[in-house]
């Protein structure tokens, strides 16, 4: 098991970007934020956090602006930039000399995809799972299969979802869990996920990730360019974001390396989470500085 279960600290906070963010973590040494997705939560990094500790870091997973019991932000605000500033005032208010690595997955890898463009200086190396790159999202939307298999994307733009996606049960999140990564089986987790997403205006945050990236595209206000901060990008075969993994190349103009997991799918560090581990610690070992 993993999650709450597995998780024996407390739940710390700091103000950053206007946002009281909960975070938990373990260990002692150089900062390593962990960032969560969708629907998702900061436990899904318990077991990862576990390792890196030993490994000699002090790792650090921040519930996401927005998700219980972070804040949300009184202006709403959920936009990549944001997100990225999010990481920078995260970085600037846990780290002692202001850096840190970065590891994120699904909105936490919009998040760091952000901060890598506008503020490459907090960043000594960043791992991003499973995150469609600004540079292949419009490759997506042109494509009738992948627009299928992220039906939940537009979904999630309709008034509709507002009152189907937080009926009781949240059946929507047994769904794509049940849909991205089949293999995978840990109802306590998701049971602690709902418990995130079913707090006061949960479902509505999370929707609002959605609808937010969505403007940004549309009006040209997602932040792009080519960053020289060295970056691995890893991608489960079988997940949605994977297809087009290689039109992100031009996004990076330092160290990089993308790298397909065989059979994982949108949760590559809960289904094969030694893999994953060794593959993050060996790229911070070589780009630590």
């Amino acid at each position: 098991m993993i999650g709450e279960t597995m998780f024996d600290g407390e739940i710390h906070r700091v103000r950053a970007n206007g946002i009281d963010f909960a975070y938990i973590e373990h260990g002692t040494g150089p900062l390593v934020i962990f960032l969560h997705g969708f629907p998702d939560n900061a436990f899904t990094w318990t077991w990862q956090m576990h390792r890196f500790a030993e490994a000699g870091y002090r790792a650090v997973a921040p519930f996401l602006r927005g998700y219980a019991p972070s804040s949300a932000p009184m202006d709403g605000a959920y936009d990549p930039r944001t997100l990225g500033t999010d990481v920078a005032a995260l970085i600037d208010a846990l780290s002692p000399d202001g850096r840190a690595h970065v590891v994120g997955m699904d909105w936490g890898g919009t998040a760091t995809h952000a901060a890598l463009v506008t503020h490459p200086d907090r960043i000594k190396a960043a791992v991003v799972l499973n995150t469609a790159h600004p540079y292949s999202v419009l490759h997506g939307v042109k494509d009738p299969e992948l627009v299928q298999r992220l039906f939940h994307f537009w979904f999630f733009q309709s008034e509709s979802a507002d009152w189907a996606v937080p009926i009781e049960g949240l059946p929507m999140v047994d769904h794509l869990w049940r849909t991205w990564s089949p293999n995978f089986q840990d109802s306590d987790h998701i049971a602690g996920v709902k418990r995130t997403l079913a707090a006061p205006d949960g479902i509505k945050n999370a929707l609002a990730y959605y609808r937010a990236l969505w403007r940004a595209h549309r009006d040209g206000a997602v932040p792009v360019g080519a960053t020289a901060v060295p970056t691995l990008s890893l991608f489960g075969e079988t997940d949605f974001t994977t297809k087009y993994a290689g039109e992100e190349a031009p996004g990076f103009s330092g160290p990089y390396e993308r790298t397909i997991l065989p059979a994982a799918g949108h949760f590559p560090h809960l289904e094969a989470p030694e893999t994953v581990a060794g593959l993050i610690l060996e790229w911070f070992r070589r780009h630590h500085d």
